[in-house]
């Protein structure tokens, strides 16, 4: 019990540690894109404190106000209006805009058109896009799923498939801070703040596996609490089929299921009686049942596209240790670890072969290493710089997103602005008081665990998740697209430590009154 509180404790703090980081960033500046770029190249520019510190009070004030009037105790009702808001909000910019598939997404669409027509040279022939990156199967057979279904270029199905996701997401996040904290007021702060998280809703528009997973792997993290509270088991087959779902749409999802079966055990720890034995047991069983969805439908998939192409097997691909090294590098002009082209190259430099491309990347790891090792400043400003550039930006790309999917075509008037004018400016302004508040209210939440020494189970599962994702990508290729799945899981400890924050105030003004 000792050790798992000390385990508990030590990820907290260095969350802590990270969050004050990321507030420290917020407060002093703030990141910014210009449009128009072909990359995901970042700017730095330093805050308006004095506007930034008046924008917050106010939204402070009116988190006050609605405390005094008990507004956040109807948290069913400021649910109903989140939800109504994202919906209208993500509506706004999906006929505004008429978003079309960029970048790798317009890559993988062509290719799903292609194999929807029998074309899998894509997959079969060295140096496709598949072929180099065989991961993405399981979204490219989703897409072929859409396409048979509505049809080829209906980006409008894409979009609403997305909207429809992210309103899962939202809807289970309220689920998961009702059963975290058990506290209606906490859900209903977090509804309310839930209205600024426009970085996340910004993606409705950037068609591709990011957005499309979050709505199952949000369902299987409530449905593990709920598990790990009930004991049925239904909850926990209920968990591993939907993050199966998730990991088919996007691979990052792999990190939940590692933190979902580390809370499978860590849950439980400390109790001696009979009927913990048996659970246990169950656990056990509810984790092998995991694991064989997850791989089962990786199986599945590659089995269907061996019998469909004739493959004998799934080409291997680019192999992790060339992200990892790229993660890894400081290419000029550019930030560190984000993507720079190296993961490409090393693998066409190699003949498109697995073991060559690994070896190579591996000896480029070990270089970074050595370098890392022999020049501990520079290391420490590496890794703080790939944090902050990932972490603290307020917008986690979105607005270069709406760029990217509406710069090739004609879009409205009101779309124009919303991406490239004043609508874009405001947008911005309410993510960068969005992402202060937000962090406030996460450092007051993770202080006072720290404090209390105590944090339960169903909240260590999403904080294990969130540090999970901060320590992967500071290795893995960094992009603050990455960040915003683990961002948006931070909300309800924000809604947390905002009640702790408004119930400071309050009992300042008493004490002075």
């Amino acid at each position: 019990m000792k050790l798992k509180k000390a385990f508990n404790m030590a990820i907290c703090a260095c969350l802590l540690i990270g969050a004050v980081l990321i507030l420290g960033c917020s407060i002093f500046t703030t990141i910014y894109y210009k449009m128009h770029q072909e990359n995901d190249k970042l700017y730095f520019k330093a805050e308006n404190i004095p506007l930034l510190v008046i924008s917050v009070g106010l939204s402070l004030l009116v988190f006050y106000i609605f405390k005094k009037k008990e507004i956040f105790t109807k948290n069913k009702k400021l649910m109903a209006i989140g939800l109504l808001f994202c919906i209208l909000y993500c509506l706004t910019l999906i006929f505004s805009i008429k978003p079309l598939p960029v970048n790798d997404s317009g890559l993988l669409d062509a290719h799903i058109n292609s194999f929807v027509r029998g074309d899998y040279s894509q997959l079969t022939e060295k140096g496709g896009y598949l072929y180099t990156w065989p991961f993405q199967l399981g979204y490219v057979f989703f897409g072929e799923f859409m396409t048979k279904v509505f049809g080829s270029g209906n980006y409008l199905a894409w979009n609403l498939a997305q909207l429809i996701s992210i309103l899962f997401t939202m809807y289970f996040l309220d689920k998961i801070c009702m059963e975290c904290f058990e506290d209606a007021e906490i859900c209903g702060i977090m509804s309310f703040l839930s209205m600024g998280a426009l970085f996340f809703y910004n993606y409705v528009t950037y068609i591709y596996g990011d957005i499309l997973s979050m709505g199952p792997q949000t369902l299987a993290l409530y449905l593990m609490i709920r598990y790990m509270k009930t004991g049925e088991q239904r909850y926990g087959l209920g968990s591993g089929l939907s993050i199966a779902i998730g990991v088919m749409l996007k691979t990052n999802c792999e990190i939940a299921v590692i933190a979902l079966i580390m809370i499978l055990f860590i849950n439980g720890i400390g109790s001696k009686s009979d009927d913990a034995k048996v659970k246990f047991k169950n656990r056990v069983v509810i984790a092998i049942c995991m694991l064989i969805f997850v791989f089962g439908q990786k199986a599945y998939i590659n089995s269907h596209y061996m019998k469909v192409t004739g493959l004998e097997e799934i080409p291997k691909g680019n192999p992790s240790a060339a992200h990892i090294a790229m993660g890894l590098q400081e290419d000029g002009g550019l930030e560190p670890g984000w993507y720079n082209g190296y993961n490409y190259r090393v693998f066409s430099e190699n003949d498109y072969d697995t073991e060559l491309t690994k070896k190579a990347a591996t000896a480029k790891i070990g270089e970074r290493l050595d370098l890392f090792a022999h020049h501990p400043f520079y290391a420490a400003r590496f890794f703080t710089r790939k944090y902050i550039t990932q972490w603290a930006d307020p917008v986690c790309i979105s607005t270069q997103n709406l760029d990217y999917v509406s710069r090739h075509h004609e879009i409205s008037a009101l779309g124009n602005s919303i991406v490239f004018g004043v609508g874009s400016t405001v947008l911005a302004w309410i993510m960068n008081v969005f992402m202060t508040l937000c962090y406030l209210g996460v450092v007051v939440y993770l202080a006072g665990v720290l404090r209390k020494r105590h944090v339960s189970d169903y909240e260590m599962l999403m904080l294990l998740l969130i540090f999970g994702g901060m320590v992967f990508h500071e290795f893995w290729e960094g992009s603050s697209r990455y960040a915003m799945r683990y961002y948006i899981y931070q909300l309800p400890f924000a809604a947390c430590g905002l009640k702790v924050l408004l119930g400071l105030i309050h009992e300042h003004k008493l004490k002075k009154i």
